[in-house]
């Protein structure tokens, strides 16, 4: 059999995603109650009523939407509609207009064409733990392009302070000769659920231009910033796109990524976005390529009516984060009342908690906790999912409606005995 697929093929057999049993199986306390309860991946089910609403109030496809429409990297409309909904949003300190972005189905795709035009096979991309480890599959599948992972020790990783480590990461890396070409950034922070500050956000600017790297921001979370009634004066997010960059860092070198799947719980439409505000080069190569991750024409056409409201915008913006507050203090209550230490948080949609801290047993590792959880059918991420520096820390995802939460938690505390 081995003579029926190519090398590569083999390769990528064994990279397939791990979660699709989970969505085959999904609970549901009438029609599946025996089914699987998923408070892993990383969904926003709490919005969902509102955006079907919207869209399937919208009218019906034209003739357009069924051809190639404006191109492969989004609509005129769509631009118009992201150029204002972003220029609204995130600030930016230039205005954005459509010659800045790239259309692509999904911000993953976004991302992948960073790997393509800014790096060579065989580059490297510096990332700090703890890290979405899909990042690996987005830039190494077909670019080629590594991760190197940057380890933070006892540093904040949301801390001006981690730069440093970056900066001696890139420095060894050279010594070994492998090609630094990039930092990415998860702001705000997947699974950490927290903003970076502007001056750590400068403090990347600044070392990108010293090492002559791209800055690569993915802001899939932007907009899902919630109020912590526990924490005193959380960082907010700030775009890299709002802050002066001119005296800081080469702004061909600074590019930020943004999508409707988090901030709208809309993984299903497939809509991302490329900001590169100085780099026509680098949007032209990535539209060599367009014909590849350019999204459908329908959901083009259901998103630029979306982004265009400023009053739809503006109501579901505002009740997301309401609710995503509320699922935060519920699942937050819950740890206190059963010992689990956490991490505060206040933006994304999750909670990173430290199941590890009350097992009794030094013998169970988090692949036997995992096994576990399973058994009792909850579907949770581990800290080995995100490169974690320390075991016993999972991710629970808190958008998802109360009755699911706590069926999740409930499970949870079974598997845990």
């Amino acid at each position: 059999m081995q003579n029926k697929i190519s090398f590569r093929g083999l390769t990528l057999e064994s990279r397939k995603p791990v979660f699709f049993d989970v969505l085959n199986n999904l609970w549901d306390p009438e029609s599946n109650p025996d089914g699987i309860v998923n408070i892993g991946l990383a969904e926003n089910g709490l919005m969902q009523a509102e955006m079907r609403s919207f869209i399937n109030a919208q009218p019906g496809a034209d003739n357009h939407a069924l051809t190639y429409g404006d191109g492969f990297t989004g609509s005129k409309k769509l631009k118009a509609a992201m150029c204002h909904f972003l220029n609204r949003h995130f600030q930016p300190y230039v205005p954005l207009n459509p010659s800045h972005m790239c259309i692509t189905s999904g911000a993953s795709n976004a991302l992948e064409n960073c790997a393509w035009a800014l790096c060579d096979p065989g580059d490297y991309v510096l990332v700090g733990r703890p890290y979405w480890t899909t990042f690996q599959s987005i830039f190494g599948n077909r670019a080629g392009v590594n991760i190197l992972e940057v380890a933070m020790g006892a540093v904040d990783p949301m801390s001006v302070d981690a730069v440093a480590r970056f900066e001696e990461a890139a420095e060894q890396a050279r010594r070994e000769d492998k090609r630094v070409k990039a930092i990415l950034l998860c702001s705000p922070n997947n699974p950490l659920g927290r903003c970076y500050p502007e001056d750590a956000l400068k403090g990347y600017m600044r070392l990108c231009q010293k090492l002559g790297i791209h800055l690569i921001s993915d802001e899939l979370y932007g907009l899902s910033v919630w109020e912590n009634p526990d924490s005193n004066d959380p960082t907010q997010f700030r775009s890299v796109l709002s802050i002066d960059s001119q005296k800081l860092v080469d702004p061909q070198l600074v590019h930020a990524v943004w999508g409707m799947s988090k901030d709208f719980g809309a993984t299903g439409l497939r809509i991302g976005v490329l900001i590169s505000q100085s780099n026509p080069q680098f949007l032209g190569a990535c539209e060599s390529t367009s014909l590849f991750s350019f999204p459908s024409s329908l959901a083009d056409k259901a998103v630029a009516s979306l982004l265009a409201d400023d009053a739809f915008t503006d109501s579901f913006i505002s009740t997301n984060r309401a609710r995503l507050s509320e699922s935060y203090q519920f699942v937050t209550e819950f740890c206190k009342a059963n010992g689990i230490p956490y991490t505060h948080s206040n933006a994304a949609l999750f909670v990173w908690i430290h199941l590890g801290a009350i097992v009794k047993d030094p013998n169970l590792t988090d692949e036997i906790l995992l096994s576990r959880l399973r058994l009792e059918g909850v579907y949770m991420t581990s800290g080995a999912t995100y490169a974690s520096e320390e075991p016993g820390w999972f991710r629970v995802v808190i958008a998802h409606p109360r009755h699911v939460l706590e069926e999740g938690l409930n499970r949870m505390m079974r598997a845990l005995g």
